[in-house]
């Protein structure tokens, strides 16, 4: 088997097995005793919102640039999915949960949002979501492009992206299906 093609498999087997985790996270509660009230309803549309969101930014990049999505592979497209739960579960929460934002980078994206008209039709969130899927996408666009990193330096750098963006919209999802 080529080097590519082990890559290939191992960042497959990676991406999977985040996508498997985030969304076990969301069953974890309903087995837990304990736990009085379970909301899914909310954690599960940021989930599938996620997904979509995700499917439509890789084809994005990939219809504008194919060589981009070849070259940035699983891995990109781990960065662009980890970004995208955090931004979707984010503007859940602000939007209709209403929990308030604790990054103060992020908290000002969504204030400069609430002075927008837009806020009262389609809420604050929105922003939100195109100023991360936009930083995501930059970020896969010039690591993919970039002939001087390595492959593994490549790698590493989309897996701390990926990680810093699904982390924390995997803990949003926990701490809304708890309530």
């Amino acid at each position: 088997m080529s080097q590519n093609a082990v890559r290939t498999q191992v960042a497959t087997r990676f991406a999977t097995g985040a996508a498997v985790s985030a969304g076990g996270l969301l069953c974890l509660p309903s087995l837990l005793g304990d736990v009085d009230h379970i909301h899914v309803l909310w954690p599960a549309i940021s989930v599938f919102g996620a997904i979509a969101l995700t499917i439509m930014v890789w084809l994005a990049i990939r219809r504008v640039s194919p060589s981009v999505s070849t070259q940035a592979g699983w891995m990109g497209l781990f960065v662009v999915f980890g970004q995208a739960v955090d931004a979707v579960s984010t503007a859940v929460g602000v939007d209709v949960l209403s929990v308030t934002e604790q990054v103060p980078l992020s908290r000002a994206v969504l204030e400069l949002a609430a002075i927008l008209p837009t806020a009262s039709l389609i809420g604050v969130g929105w922003l939100f979501v195109i100023v991360k899927m936009v930083l995501a996408t930059g970020l896969v666009w010039l690591v993919a492009t970039d002939s001087e990193t390595t492959p593994l330096g490549t790698r590493l750098l989309f897996l701390g992206a990926g990680l810093v963006g699904l982390l924390p919209g995997v803990r949003n999802l926990i701490l809304y299906t708890l309530g």
